[in-house]
């Protein structure tokens, strides 16, 4: 018996040798990230509006401050220009350096900040001990006890101070001069009217044509023996020029009210 099979595939209702392959669905991949990207900015614009927030209520509003009359001027003028200014503006450091760089008359001061929104300012006035007025200078300039020329004269204002008639380099010596004559007797410090240093040593003119001459060397030392030579019962009436610039001889004479 001979068999025979047909190489056509079958059709009609037979079953199928090949698996069904079913499409998979992609992932959307640009969801997640808007959803994150719309949490951050959420959260940045939350942080910026409550940062906006603090800023404005850390404004400074008031202030109090401790110092002399003519500082408590300047300070108050500068505070009312940055009344309102943000936070940032108004730290204390910045408020301290700013004003140490725009009144030169403060020798120390601490700022301090009264949360929320005050500040407390206390300040030290330099005091000025003489004028001077370099070479090249165009304008008076004020001395403090440090030697440190701090600020110009200004117009029409009027210090009854000595005048120091030295180089740039001597005024440091120059103040500690004044320094002795204010520790060993004021009255002599109130009463100089000029200090001028020269290769001859210094000489120091007071009032009613008194003057001193001596040597830079040992301030305090010459002036601690001129003062207990002037404190004796025949010098202590009068007015006198001396001269002490040689140490084993010293020349005393009257003080004449000519000019010197």
């Amino acid at each position: 018996m001979r068999m025979f099979f047909s190489k056509k595939k079958p059709v009609g209702n037979t079953r199928r040798t090949r698996k069904v392959v079913k499409p998979v669905r992609k992932p959307i991949t640009w969801f997640k990230p808007l959803v994150q990207g719309l949490a951050v900015s959420m959260v940045v614009i939350v942080a910026g509006f409550g940062v906006w927030e603090l800023n404005k209520s850390l404004s400074v509003s008031y202030w109090d401050i401790d110092a002399d009359a003519h500082l408590k001027t300047q300070i108050e003028s500068y505070l009312a220009e940055k009344k309102g200014a943000p936070f940032w503006q108004t730290r204390a450091s910045v408020l301290r350096d700013e004003l140490v760089a725009r009144v030169p008359d403060i020798q120390h001061i601490k700022v301090s900040r009264i949360l929320p929104d005050g500040l407390l300012v206390q300040a030290q006035a330099r005091i000025p001990m003489a004028l001077w007025k370099g070479e090249q200078a165009k304008q008076v300039m004020l001395i403090d006890e440090k030697g440190v020329p701090y600020r110009a004269l200004k117009r029409g204002e009027t210090l009854d101070l000595p005048f120091l008639r030295v180089h740039q380099d001597d005024l440091k010596n120059s103040t500690q001069m004044l320094l002795a004559l204010n520790k060993y007797d004021v009255r002599k410090l109130l009463n100089l009217s000029e200090l001028i240093v020269s290769e001859q040593g210094w000489r120091l003119n007071f009032a009613k044509g008194e003057q001193w001459q001596v040597k830079s060397t040992n301030i305090d030392y010459h002036v601690t023996q001129i003062m207990n030579i002037l404190d004796m019962p025949r010098w202590s009436k009068g007015h006198w020029r001396i001269d002490a610039r040689i140490p084993e001889r010293w020349f005393i004479r009257p003080a004449k009210q000519e000019v010197i």
